[in-house]
């Protein structure tokens, strides 16, 4: 992946590169102090809850070999007042970045997705339009590591040009993981589960059916990705002893209209509630 750092002060830049490249990796950019809070803040949870290995330095987050841990967004809500600043705060960084970019007002919605990814296998890949995709389409996700990130414990990739994929837009890319055919009754897409939003689990078959390469990068503490809803990302398999510690949060310009699952104090997100019919 490329930075894009020297961009930072002229939106017009940062727009081209996002319409180029489908993301924009910014090193360096958020208040290191409070990324570090926020883990600790996490770690702190899961060592009460007796999730993490008691012989290891908390701070190194490595999790008792019998645990297994993926999505946590438990862990990132209200009682993580770091985190919460770090996303969301209007004189954070990341905020201003986004009016920056955004050239306007900006509106983030309330859910946090917070993954504490045990070693194994990473996030199968996937857009994220199919997710959060009855609002504008000019949503934006903000990944950020929470803490270094090298090749041993994977991180972010994004398929390169995927996003330009108009047969894929227009596909898999117009599908909402949340609707279901009211006039058939055991539509399996009416439960929570119905249907996960993946690509596919196997990351050369997307690579060979799209095109591309995947590109990656090593983080540290600081650094944020934000990528466009048609971009094709995953993560990387975790082959280090350690947590990989991650949030994903969303940003867009406050005049456009919001995906209403992930608004509000108590947010319904993929539960019944959130469920849309339509006749098939």
């Amino acid at each position: 992946m490329r930075d894009a750092n020297a961009l930072l002060q002229r939106r017009e830049l940062m727009q081209e590169r996002m319409r180029e490249d489908g993301y924009l990796l910014l090193r360096g950019v958020l208040e290191q102090d409070l990324v570090l809070h926020a883990r600790k803040t996490v770690l702190d949870s899961l060592q009460s809850d007796g999730q993490l290995d008691p012989g290891m330095p908390l701070m190194d987050g490595v999790p008792k070999s019998d645990i297994k841990l993926s999505f946590q967004p438990e862990l990132a809500q209200k009682n993580n007042q770091p985190l919460q600043q770090l996303l969301y705060d209007t004189n954070c960084n990341l905020m201003r970045l986004f009016r920056r970019f955004l050239g306007g007002p900006v509106l983030h919605f309330d859910f946090t997705w917070l993954r504490c990814l045990s070693p194994g296998l990473g996030t199968p890949s996937h857009c994220d339009i199919v997710f959060m995709g009855r609002g504008t389409r000019n949503l934006y996700t903000a990944w950020v590591p929470l803490g270094d990130v090298d090749f041993l414990t994977g991180g972010l990739m994004v398929l390169e040009n995927s996003h330009t994929n108009g047969r894929l837009r227009e596909t898999y890319g117009s599908r909402d993981v949340d609707s279901y055919c009211e006039n058939r009754p055991n539509d399996p897409a009416l439960t929570a589960n119905g249907y996960n939003g993946w690509l596919s689990e196997d990351p050369n078959l997307i690579r060979e059916s799209l095109g591309g390469r995947w590109l990656v990068a090593e983080y540290e503490v600081g650094d944020v990705v934000i990528f466009c809803m048609d971009l094709v990302h995953g993560g990387m398999d975790n082959r280090s002893n350690r947590l990989r510690l991650s949030s994903d949060s969303r940003y867009q310009l406050a005049s456009e209209p919001a995906d209403e699952r992930w608004i509000g104090e108590n947010p319904s997100g993929h539960s019944r509630a959130g469920k849309r019919g339509r006749i098939c």
